[in-house]
């Protein structure tokens, strides 16, 4: 893999490269951001509620991430909120109440059955701790 950089940083060439590989990352989470949560939504002339509207996409964002790491399969950790977004949530499902339980019914060739059952399981098997 050949890589070539051209900067005028004063560092190793090791550190440099680290250096330019955690910025495409950060830019990464910045495009799904605004593409996920539509950061670069900023429709009023108020600066006020386009600071509130910042901060409340930066707090989806942030439940967003919490629930990746607590609900999602170790498979579906490291897809974009557009992928899951697709696979867990855009999906036809009948929803069943019985007495005691809610059972989401979902079609047999539903391509995302086991991902979303898992996510439940997961979600389920939260143990939230109030104070």
């Amino acid at each position: 893999m050949y890589t070539f950089i051209v900067t005028n940083m004063d560092s190793e060439s090791e550190k440099v490269i680290q250096f330019y590989c955690k910025r495409g990352i950060m830019e990464n989470y910045i495009k799904e951001s605004k593409s996920g949560f539509d950061f670069a939504d900023v429709s009023s002339s108020s600066k006020t509620v386009n600071a509130n509207r910042i901060q409340i996409h930066a707090l989806a964002y942030n439940i967003f991430n919490w629930f990746k790491s607590l609900a999602l399969s170790a498979s579906m950790r490291k897809q974009q909120i557009d992928t899951i977004r697709l696979k867990l949530l855009k999906i036809a499902a009948r929803v069943v109440h019985s007495a005691r339980y809610i059972t989401f019914k979902l079609c047999s060739s539903c391509p995302y059955k086991n991902e979303f059952y898992e996510t439940l399981e997961n979600i389920r098997g939260l143990q939230p701790k109030l104070e």
